[in-house]
This record gives structure tokens, sequence and C-alpha cells, in this order.
């Protein structure tokens, strides 16, 4: 996606000149962006898609350098980039740490990059540029923006998550990791810590009353999400938002399941276990454990020990009343090959992802799939004893089994929880170098991608965890949570 951004910057500056615009954040496939204060029109988008593709037929000129953070500020201080300024400049003291960061450009027009970047521009020639509403949307990944996004946008519940929380980081001034820093720069921190945990847990709220006074009257809640999105948290927050209102709620995690590693298929590619599947799970006994409880029998439920022996039943038997909702927590819980083998009872289904809009700059959003690995990356390396060589390795499997089992059915849910906290990621950022030792990497793709999110992560101001409340979504990663797991 990096060099079409910076195909679509010089394009735009040919076009439209004097008129900035924003990438406002990544959507399946591509991004989703506007020019403030001017609604584009159709035809120039249209003269904007005609410039990409004129440069992508010809001997483009595209050039990548690698600049200490001092030439990066005068070279944006020129061409007019105060974003890119402001955001290098709100890291001061930390050039050692940025060292890395690229310039890429075409004949003068340049972007700020974390890394360099493959020129394949075969697989761009594909592309869409479209407009939405007062912005537009610009796909380099066609059959993943079809596979996901309904025909007609403005019926995505997934795009709407995105649209209202720009909307509140908007209201509270942050946008971009540069208003972050500045942010706890000046001392702001606690307040907006506050402020975020109280705007998620307002929203779990409103969730748990829409399940209750749900036509249907759902008695199972599937709560679905790719990898590292808080389905945990989530799922434990909304049972306490049930109780709140006088009702009983039963947590299951499908991770409980898992099939014993013997039977668990492994990866082609990579040789591992893949856990990623629907397949890795012990079906037959999920669902027998669901009718059995619906049917108000004594279940002595699974628990998941990661010896690889598979699930064993608990010693103590539960049963559930009349007022008691399922909570179904795991990767795979949109999946129709689950839930509809229990649609003899009417079930509610919940999507949870981090879908962060918090900007590295203007033109350049923060990814929600680098969201989640550093999310997972912090995890795996302080509770399941995995380095970020693992973690790493196993990433690109992980995300061709959501790309093919899990975002495709995220449109079926009746409802989007966001996950993303404001400030999240500098917390992270706090754990980096301990977690992301490039001298302790085994392959080059491994030291490739400790390289360029060390390079992200050294942009923010890292945040101390200590005064992240033990309620947090965060803590699911980082620890010290009140819930168990």
């Amino acid at each position: 996606m990096e060099p079409m951004l910076v195909l679509f910057n010089k394009a735009s500056g040919e076009v439209l000149p004097n008129k900035p615009y924003y990438i406002s954040y990544s959507v399946p496939g591509g991004v989703y962006g506007y020019f403030p204060d001017y609604d584009v029109k159709v035809r120039e988008l249209q003269r904007i898609e005609d410039e990409v593709k004129k440069m992508l037929r010809s001997d483009m000129g595209f050039r990548q350098q690698t600049l200490s953070k001092q030439d990066l500020v005068d070279y944006f201080e020129t061409n007019r980039r105060p974003d890119i300024v402001h955001l290098l400049q709100s890291r001061e003291g930390n050039a050692h740490a940025l060292a890395g960061l690229q310039l890429a450009h075409l004949n003068g027009c340049g972007e700020l990059l974390l890394e360099h970047v493959q020129e394949n521009y075969d697989r761009l020639h594909g592309f869409s540029l479209f407009k939405y509403r007062k912005g537009f949307f610009l796909i380099t990944d066609q059959e993943f923006y079809q596979r996901v996004m309904p025909e007609r946008i403005e019926l995505s519940k997934y795009f709407r998550r995105f649209e209202e929380s720009e909307e509140t980081m908007k209201f509270l001034g942050i946008s971009s990791f540069a208003e972050l820093n500045d942010v706890i720069s000046q001392g702001r921190l606690p307040e907006f810590i506050k402020i975020a945990e109280v705007y998620q847990a307002r929203r779990i709220s409103r969730i748990a009353d829409n399940i209750i006074s749900h036509p249907l009257k759902p008695r199972v809640v599937f709560l679905a999400g790719p990898t590292s999105s808080g389905k945990t948290t989530s799922a434990n927050r909304l049972a306490i938002e049930l109780k709140a209102i006088k009702k009983q709620a039963l947590i299951l995690s499908l991770d409980n399941y898992y099939l014993p590693h013997t039977d668990i298929p492994d990866d082609p590619a990579t040789g591992m276990k893949n856990f990623e599947q629907l397949r890795a799970l012990d079906l037959d006994l999920f669902m027998d454990n669901i009718h059995d409880l619906l049917s108000r029998k004594d279940v002595c439920l699974p628990k998941y020990h990661f010896d690889g022996q598979g699930p064993v039943p608990g010693e103590k038997p539960t049963r559930i009343t009349d007022d008691t909702y399922i909570i179904v927590e795991g990767i795979h819980g949109l999946n129709p090959e689950l839930w509809k083998k229990v649609m003899d009872v009417e079930s509610y289904r919940l999507y949870v992802s981090a879908l962060t809009t918090l900007n590295i700059h203007d033109h350049l959003p923060f990814s929600t799939s680098d969201h989640r690995l550093i999310r997972r990356l912090v995890r795996d390396h302080l509770f399941r004893g995995y380095d970020f060589n693992e973690t790493i390795t196993r990433w690109p499997d992980v995300m061709q089994n959501e790309y093919q089992s899990i975002f495709p059915f995220q449109e079926s849910a009746h409802a989007i929880l966001n996950s993303a906290l404001i400030y999240e990621i500098a917390v992270f950022a706090f754990y980096a170098p301990q977690i992301l030792q490039v001298e302790n990497a085994t392959t080059p793709h491994a030291r490739r991608e400790a390289e360029r999110l060390n390079r992200l992560l050294s942009l923010l101001v890292p945040i101390n965890p200590s005064d992240i409340p033990p309620t947090s979504i965060l803590r699911e990663f980082i620890g010290g949570s009140s819930f168990n797991y």
C-alpha cells in the first residue's frame, strides 16, 4: 500500500494543488481519506486516478532514501508538511532511535515511511479510486475489499465504527502520533486515560442493553474477532454489564476446545500447528456442551491446559438458569459453521476488533493489523513464553486464516465493538525495547519486522503502564487485570 500512497500524493498535488488531504484509516484492501473543507468531485478523483495510472506505465522515478532525523525535518519543512515535522519534533532527544526512517519520493514529492518498500508495481495496476460521501476510497486489494465490505458501504457496521472513532478522536483533539505525544509530554495523559476507558465502557453497556431488549430474545451471544482484539476482556466486561441489569452470564472460551496437538493440522508454509483454523477445535464437544446447558443439564465444562492433550473436563458441574446468557468467546464465533448449528435458539453476534484511527502522520495510517500484531507480541512475550521470532513467524499464517475465516463474516454481526484505546500504542512503546531485540532475530524476515516495529514505536513517547486501570482491555496484553483469564 505504501508505494500507492506516494503515487497518490504526487497525483493529488498535480490535480488539486494546495488542497491538503487526510488519510483517515485503513479499511479492508485499502484506505479511506478526504480533503478537509473541500468536497472532492468525482471528475477530480478520476483525473487523480488517471495520473496514477500514467505514472505506473512510465519510469516514474520513484526513489527511497534513509535519512537522519534532522535531514527529514529539513526536507519536510521545505516541502510544507507540518504534520511530519510535528511528529519528528515531538520525539526530541530520540534521534538515534528514529534512525532508519525512509523518505520515499517522486520528483521531489515525498512521504515519510517506516521502511524501504518493495517496488512491486504490477500488483498496483488493479487499484481503484472512488468517491464516498465527501471523501474517497483508495483500494489496492480489490479481492479483499469485495470479500469483506458490503456493496452498499453505508450499511457497513465496520465502517460506521471507524467513523464513530474518528469523530471521538477529533473531539478529543488526538488524531495522530504527534498529538498523542503532546498529550503525554504536557501532563494531560491521566484525564485522557479516564476518558478513553469510560468511552469504551459506555459502548459495552449499550451492547448489553441491546442484547436484553433484542426482539429475538437471544440466549447465546457469540463474541468473535481476530487475534489480539481483546475478546476475553470484552466478554468479561459484557458479563459484568449483564449482571448489573439483573441477568446471569456464563462465558465459554473456544480456546478451551482445542483438539490434542496431534489432531491439529500443520500449516504447509511454516510447518507449525495451525491453531487459527476452525477445524483445530473439538466442535462436537462444544455443540454438546451448548445444547446440554440450554437443556438445563449439569455440564463439566472443559479447560485447555496448553499441554497439547486437548480439552480436559472440569470437576465441578455447571448448570444455567432461565436468566443466564451464554457468552461464547473466540476467533471463530461468527463463522456460520459454528453458530448456525445452535439456531434452534436465537443467538446474538458481536464482533470485536481494534479499529484504531490514530495515524502516524496525515498520509500514513496506523494499520489495524500492526496494532494487533504489537498487542500479540507483548502478550506472547510476557505470558506465553514466545519470543518475537515465533510470533512474527506465525503472523502471516494468522493473517491468512483471518482473511478466509473471520473478516468475511464481520458484517453478519448484530454489533461491532471497537476495542482500541486512544493511548494504548504508547504503552506498548514502553515494552518494545525489552521485546524487539533485533540482535536476537533468527531470520531476515523477523529482523526486518522487528526493526520496522521498533521504528514505529520509537515515534511515540512511552507511557509507563502503572496508571492503567485493572479493568482495562489493555490489561489482557500487559497483565495486572482484575479479570481471570
